[in-house]
C-alpha cells in the first residue's frame, strides 16, 4: 500500500467515524473543566498566600467583574468558609467534567476502532487514573524545564534544544491515551505512529496559536469572550489531532476493519487455518473425469426442473391485469347497486310522504302514513332479497374460479 493510498483510506475513514463530531463534545467538556480546575487551584493558592493572594486576585480581574461579582470572589478567596466551599464545589466539578472527557475519549477510539464491546465502568476508570497520572507527570516535567529554562543562559542554542527536548518529552504523554482507550489488544509498535503525530501536531498547534495570541492586535477587544473562543477552538482542533492519530493508527493496523475482539480472533484464526489448507500437501488421487460430467449433467437437469417450475408458478402480466381489471369492474358494480339502493327508498319515502302531508288530512294522512312506511320497508327488503338473489347466483362461479385458482 503507497503512501498516498494509506492517506487518502486514513481521511475517508476518519470521515466516516466523524471524529470532528466527537473532538467536538471532547473539547466541550475540556472547557467546562478548565474553570473548576482554576478555581480549585485559586482556592488552594489563597489558602497559602492569604489575604494578599486574594486582594492580587481581585485586583487583576476587577474590570471583567461588577461589584457584587467582586465581592464574591473576595469572600471566596479571603474567608475560610469561602475557601472551603470553592475547593468542594471546584474538586467535585472537575471530577465530573474531567471524567466525562476521559469517557468521551474512551468511546470515540472505540468507535475509531470498530469495537462493539464496551468495557465496565470500573476498567474505564482504571484507564482513566493510569492517563491522568502519565499526563500529569508528563505535564509536570515540561513545567520543571520551564522552570529551569532562565538558567540555562550559558547553553548555546538553548532554546532550540529545549524545543527538540519538549517535542520527545509529549511522547509519553500521549502514548498511554493510545495504549489504554481502545477497548482492544494493541501494542505499542502500534499506537507509535498516532502518538508521533499528536505530539507533531499539538507542537504545531501551540507554535500557531501562540504567534497568533502575539501577533493579533484585536484580541484585547473582545476581552473574556475572545479568549474562550481562542480556548474551545483550540481545544476543538487538539481533539481532532488526537482521534485522527487513533485513525492512523487503526488504519495502519488493520484494526478499522475488525468489529469486536472475538470477530478479530476469529478472522485471524480462519486466515491462519486458511493458509495452513492451502499450504498443505497431501497425497490425494485426480477427481474422475467421467463422475465430475456425471455431477455436471445432474445439476444441469436440476435446474431445467427447477426453471419449469419457477416458469409455471410465475404469473403472466397481461393475465394478471384482465383479472384485476374485471375484479374491479364487478366490485364497482357491486358497490353501486348497493350503494343507490337506500337513497332511492329514501327519496321513494320522502316523496310519498310529502304527498300525504300536502292532499290528505286527520285520518286519512296518518293511514297514508302507515302505508307509506310499510311500503317503504317492503320495498327496502325486497331490494336486499334481489341483492342477496344475484349475489347468491354467482357464488357457482366463483367457488369455480377458486378450485380453477387452487388447482393451478
Amino acid at each position: 500500500m503507497t503512501i498516498g493510498t494509506t492517506a487518502r483510506e486514513t481521511i475517508d475513514y476518519a470521515r466516516e467515524q466523524e471524529i470532528t463530531f466527537l473532538a467536538a463534545g471532547i473539547a466541550y467538556y475540556a472547557f467546562v473543566s478548565i474553570l473548576p480546575a482554576l478555581l480549585l487551584a485559586l482556592a488552594i493558592a489563597s489558602f497559602v498566600g492569604g489575604d494578599a493572594f486574594a486582594n492580587t486576585v481581585v485586583g487583576t480581574v476587577q474590570s471583567l467583574l461588577s461589584p457584587k461579582a467582586k465581592s464574591i470572589v473576595q469572600d471566596s478567596l479571603s474567608s475560610a468558609s469561602g475557601r472551603r466551599s470553592a475547593t468542594v464545589v471546584g474538586s467535585l466539578v472537575l471530577v465530573w467534567s474531567t471524567l466525562r472527557v476521559f469517557r468521551g475519549l474512551d468511546e470515540a477510539f472505540s468507535r475509531v476502532y470498530d469495537v462493539n464491546v464496551t468495557e465496565p465502568f470500573i476498567d474505564t476508570m482504571t484507564d482513566a487514573a493510569v492517563v491522568l497520572a502519565v499526563i500529569a507527570l508528563g505535564v509536570a516535567g515540561v513545567a520543571v524545564v520551564n522552570i529551569l529554562l532562565p538558567s540555562l543562559s550559558w547553553v548555546p542554542f538553548r532554546r532550540t534544544i529545549v524545543s527538540v527536548a519538549l517535542l520527545f518529552g509529549l511522547i509519553p504523554v500521549f502514548l498511554p491515551l493510545y495504549y489504554f482507550f481502545p477497548d482492544t489488544d494493541v501494542t505499542v509498535r502500534e499506537v507509535l505512529p498516532g502518538t508521533l503525530f499528536a505530539t507533531l501536531g499539538w507542537t504545531a498547534l501551540q507554535a500557531i496559536f501562540g504567534v497568533y495570541v502575539d501577533s493579533a492586535a484585536q484580541f484585547s477587544a473582545y476581552g473574556v469572550l475572545g479568549g474562550a473562543l481562542l480556548v474551545v477552538t483550540w481545544l476543538y482542533l487538539g481533539g481532532i489531532v488526537l482521534l485522527f492519530g487513533a485513525v492512523i493508527n487503526a488504519v495502519l493496523a488493520g484494526r478499522h476493519f475488525r468489529k469486536t475482539k472475538g470477530v478479530a480472533g476469529t478472522t485471524e484464526r480462519q486466515q491462519g487455518v486458511k493458509g495452513e489448507d492451502m499450504t498443505d500437501d497431501t497425497e490425494q488421487s485426480a477427481p474422475d473425469i467421467l463422475e465430475l460430467h456425471g455431477n455436471v449433467e445432474r445439476l444441469q437437469s436440476e435446474f431445467e426442473e427447477f426453471e419449469h417450475d419457477v416458469d409455471e408458478r410465475t404469473v403472466q402480466k397481461s393475465e394478471l391485469e384482465s383479472e384485476l381489471k374485471g375484479y374491479v369492474r364487478r366490485r364497482m358494480r357491486r358497490g353501486h347497486a348497493r350503494g343507490w339502493g337506500p337513497y332511492l327508498v329514501l327519496l321513494y319515502g320522502t316523496v310519498m310522504t310529502l304527498g300525504a302531508f300536502r292532499w290528505l288530512d286527520g285520518g286519512w294522512a296518518i293511514g297514508a302514513m302507515i302505508i307509506v312506511w310499510l311500503s317503504t320497508l317492503g320495498l327496502y327488503t325486497l331490494m336486499v332479497l334481489v341483492g342477496f338473489g344475484v349475489s347468491a347466483a354467482g357464488v357457482p362461479g366463483r367457488v369455480g374460479g377458486r378450485i380453477k385458482d387452487w388447482r393451478s
